[in-house]
């Protein structure tokens, strides 16, 4: 962390962590409470949650906190009467805690019993007569009776109590428009549509059936810091001579082996401190003069941070070579400048450069060490920018905000939009002349805070999106602080007014600590941004990683009991019982986030995998430095007969969203291909630039393997490109994310094909680069990402393009086709294929007629279309990434590693009206949510002899997934239509508001985002 920091000597303050001395059972107790929480929210570990708080419930038998929580926990297992004998149990000890008559009133509410339901809720509010979400329940439950006149007045006294809530006022319109009173319910319906569209963007989405009394009970107690006061500090004066008024202090990695040292400068020198002791001699930064800031940040994603120099002069990059800094380049205008800060602010996974002063300069990363002046698309207020911190005013996204405190004005906060947009809030308590800034959570609620230390110590509380002043004493006693000595406890360091700089190591001898360095994969390699918590007992802390190990104190305890890491794209990562005392490094777990749902057939003895869908529309998607994927709306999916058999004299078919996405469909069709057995049929689908692929079927009855393939001209993969075996052509250099070296693949057809009227036919799959890693390759000055383009050889033997887009599979294992009919230039059979793209072909052959086949296509609707919260099928991920990921049908997991995109969904029940047909009247699925097809047999003619029965499956909708440069990939809407000229579509056009459209999102969007993963703090204010 950069920071200027002057402190005065008699600054005292306790360290940040949460603690108490409690004896050893105590301890275990809250081992399992921790295990417990962090169990009950891991997709995999439901049933380890159970055993948890059923092991808190054997150590404290009487307590009714246990009770209550094994209970929910037997509730989330699916094992709903065993758990609500437990709540009713622990009601029956203590009918004063809330959570039990919530519970149990949402339970009996899900299982029909009205009457029981009532009697919770009513309870329920005696207890908490201002919960609004109970009174929302009550008046649900009454109205489902058809008891109208005493629903309504709970339901005005959910929408007093909490105007912003959309649920109160959908039901108020509609019990208002059938009582007939027009005034009222065009009230509610505006109030309605105005709330809807504020909890669209909301940080936590809508859920009329949660409130803080439906998670586990976890009460707040007196919690001493874990730096108690008799923590020890041996006070070491480490280097003197320094000009107090301009020197400053950074923390640093300088040889990215995960141990501290200190870098001092003032205006007249600079130096460099191993573990914050010992001068490094040639670091390379000798002679610097005039130095006015130097902020540490991996510009080229090396994994050792590199420099950002400020002097007089402007702002220099200096480059790390193994601990070693070498001058890199001159910033041009960027004189004046007295802050820097590195933040990926365009989360295309390099880091970019703020500098702050009075005149602020964005830099943008491009790649290859070239950086572009983005200043001017920056909300910069005026004023004379004194001192800056990354920051998260929320704590569920990929955002990165960014504090700025003034020298002549109040500070801003630079609220982190997604898609590189900032917008500018003022930070009234905030004052000018604040300096020393610091991210840290002081109250330990989970939600950051900000300390100012400088010129005398400020805190302000992050009270759900806004920073007000608060009068904590327990923040860190310095911003700079590490573990110098590779002891496993934090020290820290401060600049002393008389020039002097101290070394405060810990010596407290109680303490038991545990040290956690991590590592991106996907992310950047030195995860700056990612926020990371441990919860051990009754100690909770929650800091910023920025580079360095981060020491998590945990008093005489043996382990941290969970640790999470939130890293800077949103993905959620839980680490549980890690062991006291250790150097511990967590790297980025291999993961899925977005991609498209996924289709399984009924194949007569269980649901088979086929592929995914809908990755030929990915809505939104960035392809480049603020462009965006012109994006098809509909796809045909090959269903071998193989893999749909009929059942009860339906065809079956599920599609599930697994990941962390958005899903739109439209129309929902099975076709059924009958054609003559000796033949093989294939569609023309794939992923490619307009124009869009026609429908259209090839077909054959031979199949040409290449007699010879070659990557890049030397690996002989003929082999692997035979047969569909999952073994492919993957020789070529590549990345985590989807990208690769540029390369070939040579087919060599021998002698087929010479009537020219040939097609190509690939199996295969894409293993799909993100649109944030779109943003950063177009920025890179090589082109960015190459989609397949095909060449043949011409006459005099040279490679020349012939098909400058020929379509990828668009997504998991497809076959697509590409015509060649009079591509050839010559009599070589000869196709190379180029891309920078991770495709991995399977299977390759060439048909030698493209024409139409001898088919008949039976179309048929579904006559059942069931929508529902099915959960995650669990994935097979290969560390390498050169297989596809697999999904297990039949292994269900009630939540995964992120909460659903904020917004409202379309409603559980039947949808097969928005199916049938296109229409924009579409079902609108997130994360968790499965849609249940049958389409019947009986509408399909019988096959002539001789002939078999394939399928297609035609699906008509878009997809958005939740990536940070994703278009909206932080709400449901705006909704998608078929009209639209693009996504984002432009401000003149709109979703339908006709009558049809608007009783559409009326009547089937109300239903808000889940709640999957809650908070690891225990705090109402973080709920």
């Amino acid at each position: 962390m950069g920071s200027r920091f002057l402190a005065s000597i008699a600054l005292v303050c306790a360290f940040f962590m949460i603690a108490a001395d409690v004896p050893q059972s105590e301890n275990r107790l809250w081992e399992h409470r921790n295990l417990g929480k962090a169990f009950y929210e891991n997709p995999d570990t439901h049933a380890q949650a159970v055993d948890e708080l059923r092991a808190a419930l054997q150590l404290a038998p009487n307590s009714v906190r246990e009770k209550i929580n094994y209970g929910l926990a037997l509730l989330r297992a699916g094992q709903t009467d065993a758990g609500m004998n437990e709540l009713m149990a622990a009601q029956k000890q203590d009918p004063s805690i809330p959570h039990t008559w919530f519970n149990l009133g949402i339970a009996y509410k899900r299982a029909g019993d009205y009457d029981k339901a009532i009697e919770q809720l009513r309870g329920m509010i005696r207890l908490t007569p201002e919960e609004p979400i109970a009174h929302y329940n009550l008046a649900a439950v009454l109205r489902a009776k058809g008891e109208t006149a005493a629903a309504l007045p709970e339901f005005l006294e959910a929408e007093k109590l909490n105007p912003n809530l959309a649920g109160p006022h959908f039901q108020l319109f509609t019990l208002y428009q059938r009582a007939g009173d027009r005034d009222a319910a065009a009230r509610e319906r505006k109030a309605f549509e105005e709330a809807k569209a504020r909890n669209e963007g909301a940080a936590v989405p809508e859920d009329m059936e949660w409130c803080f009394y439906a998670e586990l009970y976890d009460p707040p107690e007196p919690r001493p810091s874990a730096e108690s006061e008799t923590a020890r500090y041996d006070d070491h004066v480490v280097s003197s001579g320094w000009d107090p008024a301009s020197s400053g202090i950074e923390v640093i990695d300088s040889q990215g082996s995960g141990h501290a040292n200190l870098l001092v400068w003032s205006r007249d020198r600079i130096a460099l401190l191993k573990r914050g002791t010992e001068l490094v001699k040639n670091s390379g930064l000798e002679g610097l003069h005039d130095v006015r800031d130097i902020a540490a940040g991996d510009f080229d994603n090396d994994g050792l941070p590199d420099l950002c120099v400020l002097t007089g002069n402007g702002a220099t990059l200096f480059h790390n070579n193994h601990g070693t800094f070498r001058k890199f380049a001159d910033l041009p205008n960027t004189a004046g400048a007295t802050k820097a800060l590195w933040l990926d602010y365009d989360h295309d996974y390099d880091l970019d450069l703020l500098l702050f002063g009075p005149a602020p300069v964005l830099m943008r990363n491009d790649g290859n060490g070239k950086f572009e002046d983005r200043t001017s698309s920056f909300p910069f207020v005026k004023g004379n920018a004194l001192d800056a911190v990354v920051f998260a005013i929320r704590g569920d996204t990929a955002a990165r905000d960014i504090v700025v405190s003034y020298q002549d004005r109040p500070g801003v906060l630079y609220r982190d939009k997604l898609n590189g947009v900032f917008e500018a809030e003022d930070i009234p308590d905030l004052k000018a002349g604040a300096s020393s800034l610091d991210a840290q959570d002081f109250n330990h609620d989970g939600l950051l805070d900000v300390v100012s230390y400088t010129p005398q110590l400020s805190a302000l509380r992050n009270d759900s999106g806004k920073l007000i002043s608060a009068s904590e004493s327990k923040v860190a006693p310095s911003p700079v602080r590490a573990d110098f000595n590779n002891d496993n406890r934090e020290d820290y360091a401060r600049i002393l007014p008389d020039g002097s700089v101290h070394l405060y190591s810990n010596v407290s001898p109680q303490q038991r600590w545990v040290n956690v360095r991590i590592q991106g994969i996907k992310n950047i390699k030195a995860a700056v941004g990612a926020t990371v918590e441990m919860k051990s007992g009754a100690f909770y802390e929650k800091r910023v990683y920025e580079g360095v190990p981060i020491a998590f104190a945990i008093d005489g305890r043996s382990d941290a009991d969970t640790i999470r890491i939130t890293w800077p794209n949103g993905l959620i990562q839980n680490e549980t019982h890690q062991k006291s005392g250790q150097a511990l490094t967590i790297a980025e777990a291999q993961r899925l986030s977005g991609s498209c749902p996924m289709i399984f057939a009924w194949n007569g003895q269980k649901f088979q995998f086929i592929t995914d869908v809908l990755g030929v529309a990915p809505l939104g998607a960035s392809s480049g430095d603020g462009n965006y994927f012109p994006v098809d709306h509909n796809e045909y999916i090959q269903i071998p007969g193989s893999a749909l058999k009929l059942e009860d004299g339906n065809y079956r078919i599920h599609i599930t969203e697994e990941l962390h996405e958005v899903s739109y469909l439209d129309e929902v069709q099975l076709i059924a291909v009958d054609h003559p057995s000796n033949i093989d049929v294939y569609t023309n689908e794939k992923f490619k630039s307009p124009p869009y692929p026609e429908f259209r079927l090839f077909g054959t009855t031979k199949k040409f393997h290449p007699i010879r393939a070659t990557e890049d001209g030397r690996r002989d993969v003929t082999s692997r490109v035979a047969r569909q075996d999952h073994m492919y052509p993957d020789g070529f250099a590549h990345n985590t994310a989807g990208v690769a070296a540029l390369h070939t693949l040579d087919l060599d057809f021998g002698k087929a094909g010479q009537d020219n009227r040939a097609a190509l036919v690939l199996n295969g799959w894409v293993d799909w680069a993100d649109g944030s890693t779109f943003l950063g390759a177009s920025q890179d000055g090589k082109g960015g990402l190459i989609f397949p383009y095909l060449q043949v050889k011409d006459g005099a033997g040279k490679w020349q393009t012939v098909v400058q887009d020929m379509g990828i599979p668009s997504g998991k294992p497809k076959t697509i086709v590409v015509d060649l009919a009079g591509k050839f230039l010559s009599s070589s059979r000869q196709v190379r294929i180029v891309t920078n793209l991770c495709v991995y072909w399977d299977e390759i052959f060439l048909i030698e007629d493209s024409r139409a086949p001898q088919v008949r296509l039976t179309r048929i609707s579904a006559d059942s279309a069931d929508l529902h919260f099915r959960g995650f099928s669990r994935a097979v991920i290969d560390p390498t990434r050169q297989q596809p990921e697999q999904f297990l049908y039949d292994q269900v997991l009630p939540v995964s590693n992120w909460n659903p995109t904020p917004g409202l969904y379309t409603r559980y029940g039947d949808v097969r009206s928005l199916v049938n047909q296109v229409d924009d009247r579409l079902v609108i699925m997130g994360s968790g949510d499965e849609l249940k097809l049958e389409f019947p047999g009986s509408q399909l003619p019988q096959l002539p002899q001789g002939w078999s029965r394939d399928f297609l499956l035609l699906v008509d909708g878009w997809a958005k997934d939740a990536d940070a440069n994703t278009a909206f990939s932080e709400s449901v809407t705006p909704l998608p239509f078929h009209a639209m000229s693009a996504y984002p579509y432009k401000k003149d056009e709109h979703f339908p508001n006709d009558a049809e459209h608007a009783a559409y999102v009326r009547d089937y969007l109300t239903r808000p985002a889940l709640r999957l993963i809650r908070p690891l703090a225990s705090s109402r204010q973080s709920e």
